[in-house]
């Protein structure tokens, strides 16, 4: 009789360390409401289920309220979760007008930023772009992507300040006796795209939007220090962007 209590208690052990061990993987919990809750299961009893759902938070699930459990489906596209750091890297066709009618450049930019579960993303980046003088923008950005789909919308804002690299020319020219130093000025630009995820959470974008830039050039007589002159120029563009997002 002794031998048998053993027994038995070896094999319940046993079956209580294999179920254990089945729990540990991580399981999708679906309530009553429809609401999903991923985490492993620590421990399930016949009124209460409680869940990691991560470290080293655990909560307790009363069992009247649980609808189904099982393991997590994988996006084959690696898309199901988009929170966390990323690196933008993009190039756009700026379009628009001057003096001497349509007039069209191209800008690069890189960012980097952290995409929250949300939704909402804020990060910085800096590029190069020439509407008419090189400048390079340096900015802090917001991003909202609402959905957790493959193919997901996205909509932008960058607001900073537009650094030129170079001197407009044709002010001199115009402008005898004058020398001129670009002071540059605040740059705007939003719009809104589509995302296509595609491979661990990588994706490729596209997107059309609204930029603006205002540079500031200072002139001072050089034959006169005291005279000095600030031309303002803003620049209004079209923007069609083709970019990518790495994870």
């Amino acid at each position: 009789m002794h031998i048998k209590k053993t027994i038995i208690a070896l094999l319940l052990t046993v079956i209580t360390f294999t179920v254990s061990a089945q729990k540990r993987e991580r399981k999708e919990v679906m309530l009553n409401d429809g609401t999903v809750i991923k985490g492993t299961i620590v421990a399930d009893s016949s009124d209460f289920l409680k869940v990691k759902i991560k470290r080293p938070q655990i909560i307790t699930l009363n069992k009247a309220l649980v609808y189904s459990t099982g393991s997590i489906r994988q996006s084959a596209s690696g898309s199901a979760e988009k929170r966390g750091y990323s690196i933008r890297l993009s190039a756009s066709l700026l379009a628009g007008r001057n003096i001497s009618g349509n007039t069209g450049s191209m800008s690069i930019h890189l960012s980097n930023g952290y995409q929250f579960r949300n939704g909402f993303g804020a990060g910085f980046g800096t590029g190069i772009e020439k509407p008419e003088v090189l400048i390079m923008p340096v900015y802090g950005e917001i991003r909202y992507q609402p959905l957790k789909t493959r193919l997901s919308p996205f909509l932008w804002m960058k607001s900073g300040y537009g650094f030129p690299l170079n001197r407009r020319a044709d002010i001199d020219y115009y402008y005898y006796g004058y020398s001129t130093e670009s002071k540059g000025g605040v740059m705007f630009n939003a719009g809104a795209g589509l995302a296509l995820y595609s491979w661990n959470r990588n994706a490729v974008s596209i997107g059309i939007g609204y930029r603006y830039q205002k540079l500031i050039f200072a002139q001072k007589n050089i034959w006169r220090q005291e005279a000095q002159n600030e031309l303002i120029t803003y620049f209004n563009r079209f923007e069609v962007q083709f970019g990518f997002i790495f994870r």
